[in-house]
């Protein structure tokens, strides 16, 4: 029993800090880091020789993370600076006044399909100033922009599902369409839960059938683009779905409206970058052979943003200024990313994880509903789909295997529970409340934006136990 204490710690740690004494990210992450470090070091049952590699890999995520964020900071900054994040935001309010319905196409339409195409938490620095634009309080941006992220298993063109298929010794196909079926019921959870948060009882009486039906919307059309287009588009396609049938309920408005084409052209430039970088196979990788400066969103979006500063006519006046903010917006960040990331990858090393996974099955038969769990445990820890299937797939599915469950569907549970969870981690969390200034309020901002999260885990759960 004490080896599992000793193992879950740094989870312990780290949620009684950010939502129980409401720390800010970087002090929560140093203390899951300093309890994940205290149980490698002092615990017999744990390995404490991995630790430099441990580090070394959580420098590069680490940056990786930081070099997306900054880039999405510095595009929305110059947006901002030139007019265009309000020319858009006012266009959306005169297209549906109502914020609950705006809140819900950004949470099941827009948000997930720049989170498919982007990954690594991008749709939320793209997602959330717009939000606060058109009148969200800061606090409720942060948290929509969180729950659009509702397609993250095909994040970044699915390449967190591509690494668990390979440690499931199943195709990826295979497991994108039995993670399609499990996403299905869960983005009218996210539509509901947006429809709420924006307008209350009142909003989900108004919305609430709208929400489900976009919801439905989004999970066919991930589920159809699965099953036979292109799997790795799932996500996009769910996204773009949901946001064509919202606007085809409005069409006389949209009819009516004159669209800022110069104000959204940013955004037309920074989507062409990365089908070029993504979609065209000699192109990544190439550009995956010079290092990882070159490689992900990283860089079409620091180019997207030279595009909008030329395109918005911003003077050296200004362009110096806002890239100056964004680095003293983007730099307090740095310390909770880092913290978060290196307890994730101590836990990995350490064999904690391993630890968690392997008591996980004393549970038998209700293992079924205890897997969701243990991905959802992943994914909150390291703020990564890819980095979740790393730490418990294999463990996942040799359990599996063991108890005589249903490997594939396992494995898919696994997927889909760890990238939800992953909406609330710390490193996300800092992402989201950075890009509306709350830095410091981190914790605010999971707790809210914990419930639509639970009840997806609830529901995993629940599939779990009947088919097992």
């Amino acid at each position: 029993m004490f080896e599992y204490l000793v193992a879950g710690a740094p989870f312990v740690a780290a949620g009684v800090a950010l939502v129980g004494l409401r720390w800010p990210a970087v002090w929560s992450g140093v203390a899951a880091l300093g309890a994940a470090l205290a149980g490698a070091l002092l615990y017999p049952g744990l390995e404490d020789s991995g630790l430099v590699g441990a580090f070394w890999g959580g420098v590069g995520t680490s940056g990786r993370v930081l070099y997306v964020l900054f880039g999405g900071l510095l595009l929305y900054n110059f947006l901002s600076e030139g007019g265009a994040v309000g020319r858009v935001s006012g266009f959306l309010g005169r297209l549906e006044p109502e914020r609950e319905a705006l809140a819900l196409v950004v949470v099941v339409g827009a948000a997930p399909f720049f989170e498919s195409v982007t990954g690594f938490g991008v749709a939320m620095v793209i997602s959330a100033p717009i939000l606060l634009a058109v009148g969200f309080s800061p606090i409720k941006a942060a948290v929509l922009s969180s729950w659009g992220q509702c397609a993250v298993p095909w994040g970044a063109l699915g390449v967190g599902t591509v690494i668990g298929a390979d440690l499931a010794s199943l195709s990826f196909a295979e497991l994108s369409d039995l993670s399609a079926l499990l996403n299905l019921p869960l983005y009218p959870v996210y539509g509901v839960a947006a429809v709420a948060l924006a307008g209350g009882w009142g909003g989900v009486r108004r919305r609430g059938f709208e929400a489900v039906f976009l919801g439905l919307v989004a999970g066919a059309g991930t589920l159809l683009t699965s099953f036979y287009l292109v799997p790795e588009l799932s996500g996009a396609i769910g996204g773009l779905a949901a946001a064509g049938a919202f606007l085809a309920m409005r069409w006389r408005r949209l009819s009516r409206r004159r669209t800022p084409v110069r104000a959204l052209l940013p955004y037309g430039f920074l989507l062409a970058l990365l089908a070029l970088v993504n979609g065209v196979e000699p192109i990544r990788t190439a550009l995956e052979g010079l290092g990882a400066v070159f490689s992900g969103p990283g860089l079409p979006l620091l180019f997207s943003a030279i595009f909008a500063a030329a395109l918005l006519r911003l003077g050296k006046e200004s362009v110096g200024p806002v890239a100056q903010r964004t680095f003293w917006q983007w730099l307090p960040t740095a310390g909770a990313v880092v913290t978060f990331v290196f307890a994730g990858q101590v836990v990995a090393t350490s064999g904690a994880a391993a630890t968690l996974a392997t008591g996980a099955a004393a549970f038998g038969s209700l293992y079924g509903a205890v897997a969701p769990v243990v991905g959802a445990l992943g994914g909150a820890l390291t703020g990564s789909n890819a980095a979740s299937k790393a730490l418990f797939m294999p463990l996942q599915v040799e359990t599996a295997r063991g108890l005589g469950d249903s490997e594939a569907l396992v494995a898919a549970v696994q997927n889909v529970a760890g990238s939800h969870a992953s909406m609330i981690a710390p490193q996300r969390m800092v992402l989201a409340a950075t890009a509306v200034g709350l830095l410091g309020r981190e914790g605010e901002v999971a707790r809210a934006a914990l419930p639509p999260v639970a009840a997806s885990v609830a529901v995993l759960a629940l599939v779990g136990l009947l088919a097992g």
